[in-house]
């Protein structure tokens, strides 16, 4: 079947295509094909995993108060990390019989309230109570979704990291502030595809370089402004004239820079050092189509935020798995499907789970079915022990039972067997969830679609003080630290903690008036959508194409750029054609990787 087979979405009713590999794929790890399109599969995947949305709480075993993932108001029984691995409960004892004259997911879910969830997923912190999907942190504060780190803060995907705050997936970095996929950088601020570069400042899409300003598609350069070259004297006097730390000149500064970014064509896609890849920010792969920040995957389709997979579809926040199918919030997992939150230490060559169907929160554990909260444990069913050739048997028989019972959701969708657990099982609202980060959604929309919706707010009630954050960081006193301020778009109440304050002062960089939260939002809006646009290549021969304004088929004004060399195809327009997730409405010049590579390397 060369064709796709397309189908309607039963989430979105959009047709969406299946291929022959893609059978060929379902076939291997045993299941019928999908009833959502990738989309929203992606979608409901993510629905599970509350990264940002932190709580404060009582453990319901020991009573300590805590940080949690869950807010107050839930049905869920919350133990504190120490409680949730400890020995003083026993997860086998919420274990029950299959009950064959009711629909699989309408068991689950009762277990999903009867059975302890732990607070938060971090591992191995130092002084860093307030993160979450973090390991090995010291002294960092709201970090979500990353390991290694020190003296860090509102950072998203930060991995061994120093000294960095409000940036969204930042490797080996220090000093960095408010940066977008930046990796091996030092003192580098506002800027956003940046490798191995020093002290940059507002630049997009430059690799190894150093004391440049406002630049873009630069490499192995220093002492740049706008784009143009400077000496060390020029520069240094440049810096001293153009002062971060007022808010006024940095909101100036940066209108500058973005004019320099749109001047200078961008590569279709973050595609580097791989084989056959369709998406964005992907590195070292083979074969993935629909991969969007993946590293180091072979064979895989439809994958978000993963690293290290082989022979796998849908898995999103997922790293070292091989044959896994619809799994989500994990790792070291293979052989599995239809399940999130599975941890442990193990690696794509020494898996420390396998065999896994519908399982949530079930780490180190292999051969289970349909558990919950369960650890180190193998053939199990809905928590209940079984010899392997027993459960082996059972759960045949359970798949039979799906493919004749469907769950209805409320929306009346029907789920069989091969399908992802139903968004209305989420222990999340949609707006406290990672899914509202990468596919945002109304209330009314998100409740349109059957996902859940968190109405919850704390009953504390902050005593905003008339304090006014100064403009300029060298108006900024140590009296900040005892303030609420108030965030100027959500008008939550917000602080600036020492550590943050002493980086502020440091970096000479405004106090923010935006509460974390809301920065997060902020960044995350600026990522391009995860979606692919077929289009042309825009290099027109000696220059770009001119860009085209919304709205009207005028170009005149438009932004064009000329070309520093004549590119294989001539004097004439180039004619690939490109997927990229620039969509033909944004600014940016969007060139192939061929003449791309002709102008900025």
């Amino acid at each position: 079947m060369n064709n796709p087979k397309e189908k309607p979405c039963q989430n979105c009713k959009k047709e969406f295509g299946i291929t022959s590999q893609d059978f060929e794929f379902y076939e291997k790890v045993k299941t019928p094909p999908p009833t959502w399109c990738p989309k929203c599969r992606d979608m409901r995947r993510f629905s599970f995993r509350n990264g940002h949305s932190l709580y404060k709480d009582q453990c319901d075993l020991c009573g300590k108060n805590i940080i949690s993932r869950f807010s107050p108001d839930k049905p869920y029984k919350v133990y504190c990390r120490e409680c949730w691995w400890g020995d003083k409960w026993d997860p086998l004892s919420y274990g029950r019989e299959y009950d064959f004259s009711k629909p699989f997911f309408e068991q689950f879910k009762t277990l999903l309230l009867e059975t302890p969830h732990v607070a938060l997923t971090a591992t191995n912190n130092v002084n860093s109570d307030w993160v979450n999907q973090e390991t090995d942190d010291k002294n960092c504060y709201l970090n979500i979704g990353g390991h290694f780190n020190e003296d860090s803060a509102y950072n998203t995907f930060e991995v061994k990291g120093r000294n960095c705050f409000d940036n969204y997936w930042v490797w080996q970095c220090e000093q960095c502030y408010e940066n977008l996929n930046c990796e091996r950088c030092w003192r580098t601020l506002f800027s956003r595809d940046c490798f191995d570069c020093l002290a940059v400042i507002l630049c997009w899409d430059m690799r190894n370089c150093q004391n440049c300003f406002g630049c873009s598609g630069l490499r192995n350069k220093q002492y740049y402004i706008f784009n143009q070259p400077s000496s060390k004297t020029e520069y240094e006097k440049f810096l001293a004239e153009n002062y971060l730390g007022e808010r006024k000149n940095l909101a100036i500064l940066k209108e500058k820079a973005k004019a320099v970014w749109l001047a200078v064509p961008k590569k279709y896609s973050q595609i580097i050092k791989c084989q056959t890849a369709s998406g964005n920010y992907i590195s070292e792969s083979k074969n993935i189509a629909n991969g969007w920040d993946v590293e180091k995957c072979e064979d895989a389709k439809n994958l978000n935020v993963v690293v290290g997979l082989k022979d796998c579809q849908d898995c999103s926040c997922f790293g070292w798995g091989e044959l896994a199918y619809e799994l989500a919030h994990a790792g070291g997992v293979s052989r599995s499907k239809f399940s999130c939150h599975l941890f442990g230490a193990g690696s794509i060559d020494s898996p420390s789970s396998t065999d896994l169907g519908y399982c949530l929160f079930t780490p180190n554990s292999s051969y289970c079915f349909g558990c919950c909260n369960l650890q180190k444990q193998e053939y199990c069913v809905l928590n209940k022990k079984y010899s392997k050739a027993d459960y082996e048997q059972l759960v045949e028989k359970i798949k039979k039972q799906m493919a004749t019972l469907p769950y209805k959701d409320k929306k009346d969708r029907p789920y069989f067997y091969g399908e992802f657990f139903p968004p209305e099982l989420s222990t999340f609202g949609y707006n406290e969830t990672n899914a509202q980060d990468y596919y945002l959604l109304t209330k009314e929309q998100a409740l349109e679609q059957g996902f859940n919706w968190s109405n919850y707010e704390s009953d504390v009630k902050y005593e905003f003080s008339n304090y006014q954050v100064p403009d300029n960081i060298k108006d900024v006193k140590d009296d900040i630290l005892e303030k609420v301020l108030k965030c100027e778009v959500s008008g939550k109440g917000f602080r600036i903690i020492p550590m943050e304050l002493a980086f502020y002062r440091q970096m000479n960089l405004p106090i923010p008036k935006r509460a974390p939260l809301q920065r997060h939002k902020d960044r995350m809006a600026q990522l391009l959508p995860r979606v692919l646009f077929k289009r042309q290549c825009q290099c027109h021969g000696l220059t770009s194409a001119p860009q085209e304004t919304s709205g009207s088929p005028s170009t005149a004004g438009a932004l064009t750029y000329k070309n520093t060399c004549l590119h294989e195809h001539g004097e004439k327009p180039c004619p690939n054609i490109i997927e990229t997730p620039y969509s033909p409405e944004r600014p940016e010049i969007v060139y192939c990787e061929q003449c791309y590579l002709q102008e900025i390397v």
